[in-house]
């Protein structure tokens, strides 16, 4: 398997939160991270709501889903909870995360309804046709250049049928760009503070997590020149309450999105 991951994914040392093991405490410290220090969970369940499983459309119908960048797997268990879907497949990068996600599932009570897989947004592994592919907090860690594969390899799994469903994601106005102009110019003066921002390059993904700052209309041009039309809500308030100061939120927008293929 080609190793397209960010360094981040290689087996790093996990937030407290994200170690998840048998015991309760540690499900209980997951639980607080997703349901109070962020909006997490309930920016993911408003996610859900909008794929509409319980319409007529699904009537009599079990669902395939793949989770791509499935992480801990808390957003794949709370998607496997729902009486519609069969089986989901847990896609992740880091052996680290997916050994703490067979917990998640226990906790969850899904454990028979997921099936782990070692993969990377260009070779998922996912060996047959899904109903919904999910990607839940990963398309801003998926390189430019990544992308074509990425969306080559969800159209190979999806169903004729099949619809996408990009959550707790985020992008940005020109309010974050004049926002890190300014950080830039405010640290020019001490160049190793000037991070891995070069001038005119402030919109450059991040070397450690490859997290990009893509505006809305990059992302919709990079979803429909791959072959999908996105339907786009936006959430109300912020993904990440725990954030230190409102000055770090200026210019974001949280927003989940479904997309079907043209």
């Amino acid at each position: 398997m080609k190793d397209t991951c960010a360094p981040r994914f290689r087996n790093e040392d996990l937030a407290l939160h994200w170690q998840v093991d048998d015991s309760r405490e540690s499900f209980q410290r997951l639980l607080y991270h997703l349901e109070v220090r962020s909006n997490f969970k309930p920016y993911f369940e408003e996610a859900m709501s909008n794929l509409g499983l319980g319409q007529r459309r699904f009537a009599g119908k079990e669902i395939v889903v793949a989770d791509i960048g499935a992480g801990v797997g808390w957003a794949s268990a709370l998607l496997a909870r729902h009486d519609k879907v069969r089986l989901i497949y847990a896609v992740d990068a880091s052996e680290n995360r997916l050994k703490h996600a067979r917990s998640v599932f226990k906790h969850f009570g899904v454990d028979g309804k997921v099936r782990i897989l070692h993969g990377t947004f260009s070779e998922t592994n996912v060996p047959e046709k899904v109903d919904l592919v999910l990607l839940c907090a990963s398309l801003h860690h998926c390189l430019d250049s990544e992308m074509p594969a990425l969306f080559q390899g969800i159209r190979r799994i999806l169903k004729p049928d099949g619809e996408v469903l990009i959550a707790n994601e985020h992008y940005v106005d020109w309010r974050w760009t004049v926002k890190k102009f300014i950080s830039y110019l405010w640290h020019s003066c001490k160049l190793e503070k000037l991070y891995y921002h070069p001038f005119g390059k402030l919109r450059v993904p991040h070397p450690y997590d490859n997290e990009h700052w893509r505006t809305r209309k990059e992302l919709e041009d990079i979803i429909r020149k791959n072959g999908f039309e996105p339907a786009f809500f936006v959430h109300n308030g912020d993904l990440c309450k725990d954030k230190p100061n409102v000055y770090h939120r200026i210019g974001w927008h949280y927003y989940h999105a479904i997309l079907k293929a043209i």
